[in-house]
């Protein structure tokens, strides 16, 4: 099914705080497709138009995952959550399941309801697709787009490529346990300065980062408060190396890496499947030692951020993404 002015793309969710969001309905709006939420394709009318009806679900496993769901509220909300699932193949002939994670974020770690729900979208959908390449899921790939288009990226740059980049490390986004932030300053050098941009919700994790501080002696810099997006847009710009200190498995892809590369950031990560694939494709991509960390960022390489900028538009600019998207949209079902 290729996208036309009878073609409709049913999106779930439809608006979301990930700019990923924004970004990928621009992709479907170029490619024709007139988008709609994910709740208009259980129209009765959707049923004889389902031909020409795309869906793409995107963290739709998560939902019986949401915070505040209890009791006989929640096990209603899952029965209506399964029947949905049961019956979109009804509404749609082109189902695109959009795996972000291995598990959900919400959920200590994978359950009977889980695997049972991840099941059951495996059959209901006519594919999955996945933002990284992992042994762990078979499915399509599609990439993840850039922060911003490339026109915006290039204005954005232009403002700030002559800037000095007084950040010299800098750990950024929501802070949660699997993005392991206690892990990197467990073995942080106490002399080096790291700043942290982020809000931890969990009490018990905030004080458990606040103690290893003040245990260790670091020298981190970290308000525990939202970050205003245009604040963040101007730490990331004058950074050299942003840290991902994920564990192995705990993601499929990160937001973080590609808002780093978008505004020409250098990123470090722990060893993981997804850091040695991405140091593979990229030079401004390394691997930390945590046994021998000190030495290492005394020596690290630094790429321009000029070049990062420029194999970023190369590899994930608004063309790649939208191409890899018509594969994924068009391939017969």
């Amino acid at each position: 099914m290729s996208g036309s002015d009878t073609s409709r793309l049913f999106l779930y969710p439809i608006e979301h705080s990930n700019g990923f969001i924004s970004r990928t309905k621009g992709v479907f709006s170029q490619l024709g497709y007139s988008i709609a939420p994910l709740k208009q394709l259980f129209r009765i009318g959707n049923i004889t138009r389902r031909k020409h009806n795309a869906v793409v679900l995107n963290w739709y496993e998560d939902q019986p995952y949401r915070r505040g769901l209890h009791g006989i509220k929640r096990w209603v909300f899952i029965a209506g959550f399964f029947i949905s699932l049961i019956t979109m193949r009804l509404f749609s002939a082109n189902i695109i399941w959009l795996r972000h994670n291995f598990k959900p974020h919400n959920a200590s770690g994978p359950t009977f309801l889980f695997n049972c729900i991840t099941g059951l979208m495996q059959r209901v959908s006519h594919r999955t697709v996945t933002l990284e390449v992992t042994d762990a899921i078979e499915a399509s790939l599609v990439k993840h787009p850039l922060y911003q288009s490339d026109d915006q990226l290039a204005e954005f740059f232009q403002q700030t490529v002559n800037r000095p980049r007084i950040i010299d490390y800098l750990y950024f986004g929501a802070i949660k346990p699997y993005k392991r932030l206690d892990a990197l300053l467990e073995v942080w050098p106490p002399a080096q300065r790291l700043r942290i941009m982020g809000y931890c919700s969990q009490a018990d994790y905030t004080q458990k980062i606040q103690q290893i501080i003040a245990q260790r002696g670091l020298s981190v810099e970290w308000e525990n408060a939202f970050v205003e997006q245009s604040l963040l847009e101007e730490a990331v710009a004058n950074t050299r190396f942003v840290i991902i200190p994920h564990d192995d498995g705990a993601m499929i892809s990160s937001g973080t890496f590609y808002m780093a590369l978008s505004l020409g950031a250098n990123v470090l990560c722990f060893d993981s499947h997804f850091a040695r694939t991405k140091a593979k494709e990229f030079s401004f991509v390394q691997i930390l030692d945590k046994q021998d960390l000190g030495s290492q960022l005394a020596q690290l390489n630094y790429t321009s951020a000029g070049l990062v900028v420029e194999q970023a538009v190369r590899h994930y600019g608004d063309r790649a993404v939208k191409e890899s998207w018509r594969d994924v949209l068009e391939k017969p079902v």
